[in-house]
Formats: structure tokens, C-alpha cells, sequence
């Protein structure tokens, strides 16, 4: 293992997992991006955060002592400027959100390809949530019920920033955050998918946000740390 780089540019990856072969195969990337460290259980993983303050951490939930996805803030807190990625062996939505509120800023299989490891490191170090593609949609959902939009929607009240909007923003706005595809809102509007779509370019600039995963946490009164652009990782492993 390397130590604490002197160069406050290098990228230090500290990697939580208690299987020496996948930290072998990730260590194979992430060490082309600056020097890597390893963790097999949540204590030395709490040690060796406090003492290199790594850019970005790779956390199996499967290492011991963790405590699941609830830990991800106490895990953060240790370092906050840390982006830490989950891995995971069976990838759940409603697990999902709650690491994105944790504040995890990513979530993925543990079998991710080596490759994408790297990738996923370099996004999340840009700002970038990085999750499975299919997940979006639930992810949206579940964030919907977790907040007041539906209420709102239903109600026809209006959030603070909606004036912010127009008429059409505001009801594109409302549907994406109960969960619902640019297809089925424009079906619902009656126009088109590009019109939906423009719309929804508009409104991520006016409330400065970058997709529509960060509109929903947004809209439902969650804290949004980041306003870098979501990067949706292959879903597949292979």
C-alpha cells in the first residue's frame, strides 16, 4: 500500500472490501489514477480515511463491521470531502436511495468490470453521480414517495422555486417528480417527446440541475450535493 501522497493533485482511492481478489482486480485500475490504499474491515477503513484522506472510496457492503447502507454518513463524516462509491452483491432501488441520501455518490455492482471501476472514480471525482441505468426510473419513483410533490401535484400548490418556471415547466416539473417518463408525460400533456424534452432542458438550467434524478431529490425537499450530471453505469457486470 501507498502512503499519503505528498501532491494535493493525486487522486488517493482507498478501497473497503474484504475480498483481496476484487481489491486486487480494482487495484489494477484505480492505481493508474494515483495511489491506492485497502481496507478489509470497517476499522481499518475508518483508520486509514482519518489518516490519507482519500478522494474517492469504494465500499463493499459486505465489509465487515459496516452496518449496512445506514453507516454511509458516519463513514463519510470521517472525511466529508470523500466520494464514496457502494458496491454491492445484489443492487436494490430502495437501497439505492438510500445511499444517494447518505451520501454516497455512487452505487453499483460489485461485479462491475474492472474497466468501469476507473470510470466510475473519474466520475464521481467530476461531480458525477454514477449508478445502474435501469435504476433511474425506480430511483425517481421512490424519491417521489419519499417527498411532498405528489401532495403538492395533487393539490396544485406550488414549491418555492416554481415561480422560477412557466406553466408548462411547472406541470413537466410536477410529473417528473412523481415518477414519470418523458413519454408518458407528454401522452398526459398532449405533445411531443422533443417538446418534453426541451421544456425539461429549461427547467434543469433554471433550477440548476443537471437530470432528472437530481430534479426528483430537488423537488422532494432533499438535499442535492452536487450539480454535476448523473453517469449511468452499464448494468450489466459483463
Amino acid at each position: 500500500m501507498r502512503e499519503k501522497p505528498e501532491s494535493q493533485d493525486d487522486c488517493v482511492v482507498l478501497m473497503g472490501s474484504p475480498s483481496a481478489l476484487l481489491r486486487r482486480l480494482w487495484g489494477r485500475e484505480l492505481r493508474q489514477l494515483g495511489p491506492i490504499a485497502e481496507a478489509a474491515d470497517r476499522l481499518t477503513l475508518e483508520q486509514r480515511m482519518l489518516r490519507i484522506h482519500p478522494a474517492v472510496v469504494f465500499l463493499d457492503l459486505d465489509l465487515p463491521g459496516l452496518g449496512g447502507v445506514r453507516q454511509v454518513a458516519s463513514i463519510g463524516r470521517l472525511h466529508p470531502a470523500a466520494k464514496i462509491v457502494l458496491l454491492t452483491a445484489a443492487p436494490d432501488e430502495q437501497e439505492a436511495v438510500f445511499a444517494l441520501l447518505a451520501g454516497a455518490r455512487g452505487y453499483c455492482d460489485r461485479a462491475i468490470r474492472p474497466p468501469l471501476i476507473k470510470k466510475a472514480a473519474e466520475a464521481v471525482q467530476r461531480g458525477e453521480i454514477w449508478i445502474g441505468r435501469r435504476l433511474v426510473p425506480h430511483l425517481v419513483k421512490r424519491l417521489s414517495a419519499l417527498g411532498e410533490v405528489p401532495a403538492m401535484a395533487s393539490r396544485g400548490r406550488s414549491p418555492d422555486v416554481f415561480p422560477l418556471l412557466g406553466r408548462r415547466e411547472r406541470q413537466i416539473a410536477r410529473l417528473v417528480g412523481v415518477g414519470a417518463t418523458n413519454k408518458e408525460i407528454a401522452t398526459h400533456l398532449n405533445i411531443t417527446p422533443a417538446t418534453v424534452k426541451a421544456h425539461l432542458t429549461s427547467v434543469y438550467h433554471k433550477l440548476n440541475v443537471p437530470d432528472r434524478l437530481r430534479l426528483a431529490l430537488f423537488l422532494s425537499g432533499h438535499p442535492v450535493a452536487s450539480r454535476g450530471p448523473l453517469a449511468a453505469a452499464p448494468d450489466s457486470p459483463a
